[in-house]
């Protein structure tokens, strides 16, 4: 994706002016899902709660996944393609800027802070609430969403490989620590939603569950020294609870830690 071909794009849209047309909030159940190809004459812009799905966008395809933010240009064909082996849930807004150019592609990004959630959700709180100025705060929040889509794409790219590297050597170093997913994520400096997703997708398993096979992996060689206890080792990997310490370890190396010790004696 051409992010300067993008940013141009965007900076030459007038969203000073922007008008919501139409706001849902709908799962794969809903009759709304339109699966032929389409178009629209405003921008579609589509939050992914839960889900993934292929989108076929002009002559591009694209996946997406929970956590997406999908924008299609006015005009520009595309069709949604739900997995519906998983659930599905999406805030879909159509914005209204006036007369747009025409651009080709659709512009895909991922919401790293959990800013553009909460901006989708306050669209729709205020568009089913209809509170006096909802419609002026509904326009600010529609200009919000379209500069955090030109911020995304002005920054210098983030690798996700980098992001969970990062992550990987933070557990290395602090795994007998007890620091959560939010902590984890204060590291990178992403949301610890986005993280969740991206850790999982790139290593199979949760941050917490790498950590869990860090500690005990380093608990099996601590079990060579016998002068250290069952409980001497499960304290030093960062368990204060030898029993679950024992029961974490027989789910992960298949038996006991004392088993272990005596296999390997």
């Amino acid at each position: 994706m051409d992010r300067e071909a993008i940013c141009r794009y965007l900076a030459a849209t007038n969203i000073e002016h922007a008008t919501l047309q139409f706001c849902e909030r709908f799962d794969e159940k809903s009759r709304i899902w339109n699966f032929s190809k389409h178009s629209h004459p405003f921008f579609e812009l589509i939050f992914f709660l839960e889900g993934r799905a292929n989108i076929d966008a002009g002559d591009e395809s694209v996946d997406v996944l929970g956590f997406d933010v999908l924008v299609y240009p006015p005009g520009l064909e595309h069709a949604e393609h739900l997995d519906l082996r998983h659930r599905q849930e999406i805030i879909c807004l159509w914005a209204d800027t006036g007369p747009t150019g025409s651009f080709d592609h659709a512009i895909k990004l991922m919401d790293e802070h959990g800013t553009m959630r909460s901006l989708f959700e306050m669209v729709y709180d205020e568009f089913t609430a209809n509170r006096p100025f909802s419609p002026d705060l509904i326009s600010c929040y529609l200009q919000a969403i379209f500069l955090q889509v030109r911020q995304h794409f002005s920054e210098p790219s983030r690798d996700a490989s980098t992001l969970v590297e990062r992550c990987l050597g933070y557990i290395h170093e602090h795994y007998a620590r007890d620091f959560d997913i939010d902590e984890l994520a204060g590291q990178v400096a992403v949301s610890p939603s986005y993280l969740f997703r991206l850790f999982k997708k790139k290593m199979q398993v949760t941050p917490m569950h790498y950590r869990n096979i860090v500690r005990i992996d380093k608990a099996k060689l601590l079990l060579a020294d016998q002068a250290l206890t069952v409980d001497d080792v499960a304290q030093r990997v960062g368990y204060e609870d030898s029993k679950y310490f024992s029961r974490v370890f027989r789910d992960l190396a298949g038996l006991s830690p004392s088993a272990y010790r005596k296999e390997r004696r």
